[in-house]
């Protein structure tokens, strides 16, 4: 974000706001923070799946009982069933990840309108 801001910062739409007399404090929060922040709301979303995947690898190393370690140890005992519903839960997850940081980007980016 920090990069992305300061290629924002010296892009000519901030000197034209600060020319024209917005100050500059207005012309970095309303105009080069809001297309510095794109980018993170787009990965925002699937930022919910990493969650997951980290679950799997922290419950197994320290066998803390949670849905990392029920995943882990349906896979080992050929679970089928319980295998499929993680998997259900974890497409879900970031299904919903990717429609709210769809949302957030149609929020944050005043090119894209929904009609």
């Amino acid at each position: 974000m920090k990069n992305n801001l300061m290629d924002n910062l010296a892009a000519d739409y901030v000197r034209t706001a600060v020319a024209k007399g917005v100050g500059f404090r207005e012309a970095v929060f309303k105009h080069a923070f809001r297309n510095s922040i794109i980018p993170i709301a787009t990965t925002f979303g699937q930022n919910l799946t990493l969650v997951v995947s980290g679950s799997f690898l922290i419950e197994v190393i320290f066998d803390i009982d949670g849905f990392g370690l029920l995943g882990f140890r349906s896979i080992v005992d050929r679970d089928y069933p319980v295998v499929m519903g993680i998997l259900f839960v974890s497409a879900l997850l970031l299904l919903i990840g990717n429609i709210l940081s769809d949302l957030l980007v149609a929020i944050i980016d005043p090119r894209i309108r929904f009609n």
